[in-house]
């Protein structure tokens, strides 16, 4: 079984097909980045109309043993989540509310600031609020995953220790690998790693040093942390943007706080390596664990067991 941690597309049948095609069986799909409580809504539900309209490929699931029937389907699983807190508002009754409606994976912060606590881009990072306490453990009585991708280290630091569950980087890699703010310092990535949580290492290029990062320096990274953290620990969050018209980075990155003055301003998509150019080049990455030296038990770990064990104790 193959799990991406995360995938933020723009979906259509088009797309699930591209990403089916590389063997993918289950994704965790971003449906929420900078929505208030309505505008979540309407993503949730512009995404069960994606569902409904391709059911013969595609289907929402919120507990292991749903991935395991969907899996049996033949169709692709689909785990919803936020990569950001802000359609929660302040109140952590809305944790198990946006549960009921299938979101299984929750990120504290996106690329700024809120009521939780501070995001890695920030020059100041405050910790986890009071709020973001009381949120951090609605989340564990929802069963719903505490993501730290985009959070700033001091306050992935503190939900790492008030989570009751084990928490995840979903889409990130170790700082020592790619020196980015995006990154997470080792002590931070052995203390997910040891409350029983998952680094889900991230193939976007800006993140693992841009597209010449080859293919043998990428799974050696992987081994390497394998041997530090432990194996078990270690998983794949592709951060693939399959989809998107050109001009929708830029909203993705900063929302409407930061608006480019013009389309000489805005950002565009990176090139991604040759030999990862989105989900369905997993074939490619589980070559490339083969060749580092990771057993097949290992490598199968590594490209979705970790998650679903994961999975299995934080949902309930």
């Amino acid at each position: 079984m193959i799990i991406d941690g995360l995938q933020i597309n723009d979906w259509s049948r088009e797309v699930i097909v591209e990403v089916r095609s590389g063997g993918v069986d289950v994704v965790h799909a971003t449906v929420g980045v900078w929505e208030d409580l309505s505008g979540a809504m309407a993503r949730i539900g512009a995404f069960r109309h994606v569902c409904r309209n391709n059911e013969d490929l595609v289907r929402i699931v919120r507990s292991v043993d749903e991935i395991h029937e969907a899996v049996a389907d033949g169709v692709l699983a689909v785990l919803l989540g936020f990569q950001n807190s802000t359609m929660l508002g302040d109140d952590p009754e809305m944790a198990g509310i946006f549960a009921d409606v299938g979101i299984r994976v929750v990120q504290l912060t996106y690329n700024i600031s809120n009521h939780l606590g501070s995001s890695c881009w920030e020059p100041h990072d405050g910790g986890l609020t009071r709020v973001g306490h009381r949120m951090v453990a609605a989340l564990n009585g929802a069963g719903v995953l505490v993501d730290i991708s985009h959070v700033g280290n001091r306050t992935g630091m503190d939900a790492v220790h008030a989570s009751a569950a084990p928490i995840a980087i979903t889409h990130g890699n170790p700082a020592s690998f790619c020196d980015s703010p995006r990154n997470k310092p080792d002590d931070l990535v052995a203390a997910v790693a040891g409350r029983g949580g998952v680094v889900g290492c991230t193939l976007y290029p800006l993140f693992m040093g841009g597209a010449d990062v080859t293919r043998a320096e990428y799974c050696g990274m992987l081994a390497d942390l394998a041997g530090t953290i432990g194996v078990e620990h270690v998983a794949i969050g592709s951060d693939a943007v399959l989809g998107w018209n050109p001009d929708a980075l830029g909203w993705m990155r900063n929302g409407r706080w930061d608006r480019a003055t013009g389309p000489a301003e805005a950002p565009s998509f990176p090139p991604w390596p040759t030999w990862f150019d989105g989900p369905r080049d997993f074939g490619s990455l589980s070559d490339g664990l083969d060749e580092a030296g990771f057993p097949p038990v290992d490598r199968d770990l590594v490209l979705g067991g970790n998650w679903l064990r994961l999975f299995g104790e934080v949902f309930g």
